[in-house]
């Protein structure tokens, strides 16, 4: 869900309309079906503009990550404005007349841009269709090769929206926002394409060790090559290994480990093809790219009372944080750990020993296959009913956050008060 600091995307087809109505197009009579074609042309505009937003938002620039409260949120957007520019897409082709007398130059690569356009995004929303998962299956890394070229549709969109004789033209303040829009997209693409890979804080590192901590689990160990990376406690990197077909492309991980740790540690569990072929393949000594870090939630910034509920392997976050706690530990907090059974409980006598060295940290395991799924009331009778002026922090599957916040919303608890981070990239 859309936090109301990212409502501001919706500002960019409202701002745009407006503008075309302020400065309306010049109807010199030459145009067949003037009417349509304006509003064809206000959609096709805000279309691009919002896709340039896209192709901004992909550069993963700092400055947009603190701006839209980290990484994950960043993302939501980024796909959120992307189904909106599907819509747009068949909105636009049927509000547009077309004259079958003439042939724009245009006209071609504007059908180029649409397939493409459709495919990217199909590709991106097919697993959450249930009709269309069962017909599109395409795996991570096959996602992410298409996905480059959706800055290639939008530059052959571009010719489109500029050869095909458009009323645009006729008017300079439309024209001109058009144009920063189009100059914006095609800088972030090739920014993203070309040059982050320079910029971006990276360093290499090798594997050490794979140790196998469940049937469905490792722990991976990685050592840097040369220098450290820096990141904070509870953050995500990504992460490449090199040398190998499929663990050649990017994927984020959230560190397990310590920042104060010479080496990253990465708890990760089989729920892919990825993670399942990370999981049976990825051997010590195999040498790794690592990026980041990444990510906002942090509990050292919030209240002195706190509610940490982790999902599964939603707890690599939370080892991070109790790994680097400080031995005076400042805050109350109650560590609220669900798994399915007893053995999935992944470093559960560690944190255990954890919580007997602070006084103010308090472990609850709940087992879903014997105590039913964990729910917020649950959690409420853990506290004894004492949830005023809590901060809570959660990881784990999405459906059990987005349930979490629904249920705590409705006791009261304000939206501000609530952290959680959405591992969905795709």
């Amino acid at each position: 869900m859309l936090q109301p600091r990212h409502f501001f995307v919706f500002l960019l087809p409202l701002v745009n309309a407006a503008v075309w109505i302020a400065f309306p197009p010049v109807d010199h009579g030459l145009q067949p079906s003037f009417s349509e074609r304006y509003l064809g042309e206000v959609i096709g505009s805000t279309m691009m503009i919002m896709m340039a937003f896209t192709l901004l938002l992909a550069t993963r620039i700092r400055v947009l990550e603190r701006l839209l409260g980290g990484l994950d949120k960043l993302y939501v957007v980024h796909r959120n404005a992307g189904i909106f520019v599907f819509l747009l897409l068949f909105l636009h082709l049927l509000v547009m007349p077309l004259n079958p007398n003439e042939v724009p130059p245009g006209r071609a690569p504007g059908y180029i841009a649409f397939g493409g356009f459709v495919l990217l995004i199909l590709l991106s929303l097919a697993p959450r269709i249930p009709g269309v998962r069962r017909v599109v299956r395409i795996g991570y890394r096959g996602w992410r090769i298409w996905h480059r070229f959706i800055g290639v549709f939008f530059i052959i969109g571009t010719a489109h929206s500029l050869l095909v004789d458009p009323l645009v033209r006729t008017t300079t303040v439309p024209f001109t926002l058009l144009m920063i829009a189009i100059v914006v997209g095609i800088t972030s693409y090739l920014y993203t394409e070309l040059i982050a890979r320079f910029v971006r804080r990276r360093a290499g590192y090798k594997v050490r060790e794979v140790r196998q901590l469940s049937a469905g689990a490792v722990e991976v160990t990685l050592v840097p090559e040369k220098k450290r990376l820096s990141f904070e406690a509870g953050q995500f990197l990504f992460i490449r290994f090199r040398r190998d077909k499929v663990l050649s492309e990017w994927h984020p991980f959230t560190v397990s480990s310590s920042p104060k740790e010479s080496g990253l540690r990465l708890t990760i569990r089989s729920a892919g093809d990825y993670t399942d072929f990370l999981s049976r393949n990825l051997k010590s000594g195999a040498r790794a790219v690592v990026e980041g870090g990444y990510g906002t939630m942090d509990y050292r910034k919030g209240g002195m009372n706190q509610i940490w509920i982790a999902g599964g392997i939603g707890v690599t976050p939370f080892l991070s944080w109790m790994r680097d706690m400080p031995e005076h530990l400042p805050h109350r907090i109650d560590f609220v750990y669900t798994v399915r059974t007893e053995e999935e409980a992944l470093f559960l006598s560690e944190i255990v020993d954890i919580a007997r060295r602070h006084d103010y940290f308090k472990v609850h395991v709940h087992y879903s296959a014997e105590q039913g799924r964990l729910t917020a009331e649950h959690v409420v009778g853990m506290m004894q009913g004492e949830m005023a002026g809590k901060r809570i922090y959660m990881c784990g599957p999405a459906p059990m956050l987005a349930a979490f916040r629904q249920d705590f919303r409705r006791r009261g608890v304000p939206a501000g008060s609530i952290h959680f981070e959405q591992f969905r990239f795709r």
